[in-house]
């Protein structure tokens, strides 16, 4: 679940900054995260707390819950953890 999921959280991060035309380094002026974790994130290598989360939702001006609007449990079902 880890890999494909970082992956597509990434890749959403990644659109909704592209769409607003912000840079990385504008995002992380904006959310105090740094530009290089930002890169990692979007490229799906590094697991993101709330707390980061929460930061970049805010600079991205988007609720919460519209950067998980990718997730569907059962894409997961098969992978590291299946749910019963």
């Amino acid at each position: 679940m880890g890999n494909l999921f970082r992956q597509k959280f990434g890749e959403k991060i990644k659109e909704l900054r592209t769409k607003q035309h912000i840079t990385q380094e504008e995002l992380s002026f904006r959310s105090g995260v740094s530009r290089s974790h930002i890169g990692m994130i979007e490229k799906g290598l590094r697991d993101i707390s709330l707390t980061c989360i929460f930061k970049l939702s805010r600079a991205l001006n988007t609720p919460i819950y519209e950067i998980f609007d990718f997730d569907s449990i059962e894409k997961y079902q098969n992978e590291d953890n299946p749910i019963s």
